[in-house]
């Protein structure tokens, strides 16, 4: 990894984890101490650990929330504390969430592309949601729609499983399919022979292994072919590569074919491989 790149992710991507991460403690130690009569010191430990654990523990705040409960219970003494404490307890933990999820709305950097894509045909999504806080650029390549988009990941903090977790939340929530709309249109404008209502498609996901190997690193991958509402023929195909970051801000790379395109290589693998290496260059 060069310097430069590396000082880049810095400033971006670790700075909004890190902001957070003060906060959530500070407003954690206020909270304990604010008119308090008996100090809660298990709920500073334990929750100031959470917190850390936002940067280690795969999905986040998923598997954090319910391991902190099922701890808390496990003991007597933990069932008597959350009976003296129940209600500060309760409240703190709300306020922390709020907080946390408010950070979503921390700016991310400004996608990037190899100068071989040339310019982006667009720098804005306007059916991308408000929240998360993300960033997304549109280029058209090889004959491909390639958007590259950079979004807060408000559950986590840590890089391992930000990807897979991130877009399989997105597959669920329906965001892919508000984003893939600009990717739509784009093929309409710019790809001769494609005419597809960027208001009636669906995403179907295609089966396939979750990661794919390109050069030496391995990347987590979800495929999905577009359809028309109501018919069974498939109209594009969409490969969608994450790029995890540490400190809550996730780079996804999609890239989006029409079924009439030459091109066989369901993995992409000379556009991932082109941005990978300009990542790391």
């Amino acid at each position: 990894m060069g310097w430069t790149y590396a000082c880049k992710v810095i400033r971006h991507a670790v700075l909004g984890g890190i902001i957070a991460t003060v906060v959530l403690l500070a407003a954690l130690f206020g909270m304990l101490k604010w008119r308090a009569e008996e100090f809660d010191r298990t709920s500073l430990i334990s929750l100031s650990i959470g917190i850390m654990m936002l940067w280690i523990i795969p999905w986040g705040m998923f598997i954090i929330i319910p391991l902190a409960l099922a701890i808390s219970f496990v003991s007597p003494a933990g069932r008597e504390e959350w009976s003296r404490f129940k209600n500060r307890r309760i409240a703190i933990s709300l306020v922390l969430l709020i907080i946390l999820n408010s950070f979503a709305l921390y700016p991310v950097s400004t996608p990037e592309a190899p100068p071989e894509w040339g310019e982006p045909i667009a720098t804005e999504n306007p059916h991308a949601a408000a929240w998360p806080a993300s960033e997304q650029f549109t280029w058209l390549h090889d004959g491909a729609v390639i958007g590259i988009v950079n979004i807060r990941t408000p559950h986590t903090f840590s890089s391992w499983g930000q990807d897979s977790s991130s877009i399989s939340l997105g597959v669920m929530m329906g965001v892919h399919d508000q984003r893939m709309r600009q990717s739509i249109e784009s093929m309409n404008s710019f790809i001769p022979g494609v005419s597809i209502d960027p208001d009636t498609f669906t995403l179907y996901e295609v089966e396939t292994e979750g990661e794919h190997l390109y050069g030496d690193e391995e990347l987590f991958i979800a495929r999905f072919d577009v359809k028309r509402d109501g018919f069974d023929a498939t109209l594009a195909n969409v490969l969608v590569v994450g790029f995890p970051n540490a400190g809550g801000e996730l780079t996804i790379l999609s890239i989006t074919r029409p079924i009439t395109s030459s091109q066989n290589d369901v993995f992409e693998e000379k556009i991932v491989i082109q941005y990978a290496d300009y990542k790391l260059a």
